[in-house]
């Protein structure tokens, strides 16, 4: 008899649950003036917290604003004393106080008091872009300028990689007067994180600039300044062995490598501005300085593919024989993340 009490109740249970209605197996805002927002509550940033209803697209209202947060999910949360904690939205208490749960246990905070909440990164995630920039022109000069970029970016639990490669062909009336070839990866293990140990290794040729090869590999240490859904900010700085043949001669030595990588989005991601550079330091033959620079805008046309709006600077400061010092291209064009 009591077997089939159990069974019922659990028949019961289950049916319940089926039949409820979407909205109260929602997450909860509960505002001041009374309302209550239904739907799933992604996260907390800015002051603001994000939910999106089964009714309409995600938006955010004023922390200020809510009384209490009841979702059932584990955010990844960071407190305003700095610390932080993996932990669930659970309601207010009667004082008014935000409830979080902590390993089970009960925490209550201010509202104000959680500067930011998010979900926990998934183990693997991967976003790549390719661009594709070109100009041709014909008439009184001939001349085909073609650049194609292309990146991506790994994350394997606390292991990430990033990798770029630029092709770059000018041509002015039948003469090149540009072939550039350059690679870059980077290796970062998040061993702390925010704070990362890696490995970075680059190829580069342009037989143009007298360029037959540069190599370079390098251990670093970097640290994400910020990172959440809209914007990304790292920098690392390291030591390496670089060789490299330019106008006929070989060298090689100790260099000193410095990275930064930025990356924010707008309107939802509508437009996205990135800037990246590298500046490497050669401690032998002439000391020479060599930065590479890419900044620029992607606009967001219809599904993955967007337009993109680029300026990229090379400097050296010892350049090949009869070569200046360097190379800025302002560069228009299309592509596609995947």
């Amino acid at each position: 008899m009591q077997t089939r009490t159990r069974r019922f109740l659990l028949a019961s249970l289950f049916t319940a649950a089926t039949l409820l209605p979407g909205a109260l197996l929602a997450d909860q805002l509960k505002m001041k003036n009374g309302d209550v927002i239904t739907g799933e509550v992604k996260k907390v940033e800015d002051n603001k917290v994000f939910i999106k209803p089964a009714y309409a697209s995600e938006f955010s209202v004023d922390m200020a604003e809510v009384v209490s947060i009841e979702a059932e999910k584990v955010f990844e949360m960071q407190l305003e004393d700095g610390s932080e904690v993996a932990a669930q939205f659970a309601g207010s208490t009667a004082e008014g106080e935000q409830t979080l749960i902590v390993d089970g246990a009960q925490m209550n905070i201010g509202m104000l008091a959680v500067t930011q909440a998010a979900e926990p990164e998934p183990w693997y995630a991967r976003t790549s872009h390719v661009d594709l920039n070109m100009t041709w022109n014909n008439g009184n000069t001939d001349s085909k300028n073609n650049l194609l970029f292309a990146d991506t970016r790994v994350r394997l639990g606390e292991h990430r990689h990033l990798a770029e490669l630029t092709i770059r062909r000018d041509q002015t009336n039948g003469i090149d007067t540009k072939k550039q070839d350059l690679f870059n990866y980077s290796y970062n293990w998040l061993f702390n994180e925010p704070w990362y140990l890696g490995a970075t290794a680059s190829y580069e040729r342009d037989p143009i600039k007298d360029l037959s090869h540069r190599y370079m590999v390098g251990a670093l240490i970097g640290r994400d300044i910020f990172k959440d859904s809209h914007k990304f900010l790292t920098a690392s700085l390291g030591v390496g062995y670089s060789k490299q043949k330019q106008s006929g001669l070989t060298d090689s030595g100790a260099t000193g490598l410095w990275n930064l990588i930025y990356e924010h989005d707008f309107k939802g991601g509508d437009i996205s501005f990135f800037h990246h550079h590298d500046l490497n330091y050669q401690f032998y033959g002439d000391n020479n300085l060599i930065l590479k620079t890419n900044t620029g805008f992607r606009f967001d046309i219809i599904g993955s593919l967007y337009s993109t709006i680029s300026y990229r600077y090379d400097y050296e400061t010892e350049p090949a024989a009869g070569s200046i010092s360097y190379d800025s291209t302002l560069a228009i064009g299309v592509g596609s993340e995947f």
